[in-house]
């Protein structure tokens, strides 16, 4: 239905999308993803460089709502409460109301896969509107003014960048653009991490959890817990885990399979910080311990050194591309496979997580510290046989009467 209004009214108001005019009001629709709103921050930038008298909003999920009011570039926030359906549609109708009352001059659409952010976008009823497109995204067609490509094999900052220059922009490509972060969040943690330390030691900060749109990106548990026990040994070196409120068991989970003797050296914040004190902890961090997932990148942009460990998710399209970083991918055939699937192959069998060694992954964290790290030589078996998890994928799939 929007698209053929769209057509309708495109023929009987023949609009200029040329661009010419700078635009008075931008909004920017990015509803979920830490990591990809970071990496997000230098084109929202130049859209600010450009267009320095240009009001900057950004709609997005409540969830994301503690980071997106800590970028320097946005001017206002629209948020979408989607704790239940009746919520979420009086706040789309709120949204609609209000934004035909602003009035944007341009909508850049970054959500790649949306039908909801698309609708979104068409009732702004804005001048212009931007976004990408894919196979799966022809519905846009119409409904955009300004369309690109998404190529998921090119990182996604060089997808910011290039929608950017077909907007007249041009963001740059490399070292991301911290969020806000007050002296007394810092105080906070500096206060904490004093009373743990007893004194100058490095800070390994651990995170085993991801988000909860794709758990088959989580390493195993025992691991963590394994490469946690190496470090926590030490007396050079304060581990700190860290989490989410509604991760905070999980994360204490994994704590309790360190050995009783060292299990309280290792810290555990999750849940117990406030969304800015996360950030400090992530800013005065030596080095993050993390699987594929937010804090990756909110560590990249604080400066922090990362170990990052990857498997349903490829590195290229989201690895650091600035800083000091290693990245840990044991890519069995079906790898990456979340940005071309909706359900991962192994149906949360994640073979590709399971094949990284505790020892490959300790060597790594003890090099990015500066420490001295004596393991035995022992080759490791992978938790999972992918010659079997991929014929149990065929048998499972395969017509018998084909």
């Amino acid at each position: 239905m929007l698209n053929v209004m769209a057509r309708v009214l495109g023929a009987l108001l023949r609009r200029d999308h040329s661009l010419t005019e700078p635009p008075r009001r931008i909004l920017v629709i990015k509803l979920v993803g830490l990591g990809t709103i970071i990496h997000s921050t230098r084109l929202l930038a130049a859209l600010k460089e450009k267009y320095p008298q240009s009001r900057l909003s950004f709609l997005c999920f409540r969830e994301v709502v503690p980071l997106v009011e800590r970028l320097p570039q946005v001017d206002e926030i629209s948020v979408l409460d989607d704790s239940s359906y009746a919520r979420l549609l009086v706040s789309v109708v709120r949204f609609v109301l209000r934004v035909w009352r602003s009035r944007p001059d341009l909508v850049i659409d970054l959500e790649v896969h949306s039908k909801f952010s698309t609708i979104l976008s068409t009732l702004t009823c804005a001048r212009d509107r931007a976004g990408f497109y894919l196979i799966t995204t022809r519905f846009r067609l119409h409904l955009y003014t300004h369309l690109l490509y998404y190529n998921q094999l090119r990182h996604v900052q060089e997808a910011y960048r290039q929608l950017g220059r077909a907007l007249g922009v041009d963001p740059a490509v490399g070292e991301l653009i911290a969020p806000r972060i007050t002296d007394a969040e810092r105080e906070a943690v500096g206060k904490l991490l004093a009373q743990r330390a007893g004194g100058e030691r490095k800070l390994l900060v651990v995170n085993p959890n991801t988000g909860e749109l794709c758990l088959e990106r989580r390493w195993e548990a025992e691991k963590f817990a394994r490469v946690m026990e190496e470090f926590a040994a030490r007396d050079e070196v304060l581990v700190v885990m860290t989490g989410s409120p509604t991760e905070q068991e999980y994360t204490e989970s994994v704590r309790q399979l360190v050995p009783e003797s060292l299990r309280e050296r290792i810290v555990n914040t999750a849940g117990n910080l406030s969304f800015g004190e996360f950030l400090a902890l992530l800013e005065r961090a030596d080095v993050l311990l993390t699987n594929d997932s937010g804090p990756l990148h909110l560590a990249v942009a604080l400066g922090a050194s990362t170990v990052s460990l990857w498997g349903p998710g490829g590195p290229d399209t989201y690895r650091p591309l600035t800083g000091t970083h290693r990245v840990i991918w044991a890519a069995p055939y079906c790898s990456p496979c979340i940005y071309q699937v909706d359900e991962p192959p192994c149906r949360g069998d994640n073979i590709c997580m399971k094949r990284i060694g505790w020892r490959e992954v300790a060597t790594a964290v003890a090099e990015l510290l500066g420490c001295a790290l004596e393991l035995e030589e022992v080759a490791e078996v992978a938790s999972a046989d992918e010659d079997e998890v991929i014929e149990g994928y065929v048998q499972r799939n395969s017509r018998t009467d084909a």
